[in-house]
């Protein structure tokens, strides 16, 4: 390697090291706009196959992108419309029980005492319903700032959502108009390989986000069925049964987190009831979500979700927190994909390049 090209490499290394730091350095400051195009594009990738499904119909793709938009549009609004009474009746006993003094923390006193009672040791601390009036008091003081901060928190999710949607639409019309601007470029010696590139991750992120989806989705379904079974079997006492199994399905989508979060719900509508065997149906619903938990991380998840991005564990748990430490949640929502992504692309121009040349 001579000296010139010594320089040079020096002088791309140091150049990737700057941009990469300024990236770095000015992602927090982007981290809703980026968030907005990221889930623009995991929307296009996941709608992608349908929309062409419907221009091999010979309906033109500006049609058939406007149709699998309505759609979208229609389910969520037909979801909405039965998901928003029950949480309209749920935020009202959440609500009475707010403002009754001592109804909802007795419930779970006597809940907690209840456990204590079957449990060795009192296993669960004495002092947490002291802890809970103090959270339930501070509760009632900021409820108020609380209800206006969520209103401005669904405003802006709104106009994110047909911010997202919007730019979806451009994505799936203009794809092959915004693909041919990326391949153009690429220097020919490379325009085989990019090609490949792009259509190998469009691939992967598809088969990811339609697994995950049917994941998240099974795991709602099945955990509703067992809280069910639950109810009619031993008059548990679960209220908005359905309510608990869509957000353990959302919940789903937050690697790790996820399964307790959905469980939570649960556990306190039963401790809020309090029917009269109340030990045992904790145990049971814990039973369901572990029950769900090992259906899902045993046949589901690795049939549906495993083989589209093929990473090792300890990799995935890597990504995670660093996409966790980076954008939180929702950085750990979009490490795996991107990590497959990054694996993707390194595989094809290290393995592969060198077919490409010859």
């Amino acid at each position: 390697m001579s000296m010139n090209e010594n320089q040079r490499f020096i002088i791309r290394l140091i150049l990737f090291i700057v941009l990469a730091a300024g990236f770095i350095f000015i992602l927090p400051k982007l981290q809703t706009i980026i968030t907005l195009i990221v889930i623009s594009i995991l929307m296009f990738t996941l709608l992608d196959p349908f929309v062409d499904k419907l221009e091999s119909f010979n309906i033109p793709r500006a049609v058939s992108t406007l149709l699998m938009i309505l759609i979208i549009l229609l389910l969520i609004a037909l979801g909405v419309s039965r998901i928003v009474p029950l949480v309209e009746n749920a935020a009202q006993q959440i609500s009475q029980s707010f403002s009754s003094d001592n109804t909802f923390s007795n419930k779970i006193e006597s809940g907690i005492d209840y456990l204590n009672s079957k449990l060795p040791l009192n296993a669960i601390t004495t002092d947490l319903p002291e802890k809970i009036n103090e959270l339930l008091n501070t509760l009632r003081q900021k409820l108020p700032g609380v209800l206006m901060g969520f209103g401005r928190g669904l405003i802006n999710a709104l106009s994110g959502f047909f911010f997202v949607l919007f730019i979806t639409f451009f994505f799936l019309k203009d794809e092959r108009a915004i693909k041919k601007g990326i391949i153009r470029l690429v220097p020919n010696k490379h325009f085989e390989m990019s090609l490949n590139i792009m259509d190998k991750i469009q691939r992967q992120l598809s088969a990811y986000l339609q697994g995950l989806s049917l994941a998240a989705t099974s795991v709602g379904v099945t955990s509703i069925i067992g809280l069910f079974i639950v109810n009619t079997f031993f008059d548990a006492g679960i209220n908005y049964i359905v309510l608990i199994g869509i957000w353990a399905g959302f919940a789903n989508l937050i690697p790790y987190i996820g399964p307790t979060a959905g469980a939570i719900p649960a556990i306190l509508s039963v401790l809020m009831s309090q029917p009269p065997n109340t030990m045992l149906i904790v145990v049971l619903v814990i039973g369901v979500f572990v029950f769900v938990q090992f259906l899902d991380n045993t046949f589901v998840s690795p049939y549906l979700v495993g083989k589209s991005v093929e990473l090792h564990p300890l990799i995935v748990f890597i990504v995670l927190i660093i996409g966790g430490n980076l954008m939180g949640l929702l950085g750990m929502m979009f490490a795996v994909p991107v990590a497959g992504i990054i694996k993707v692309a390194f595989h094809e121009i290290v393995t592969n390049a060198p077919k490409y040349r010859s």
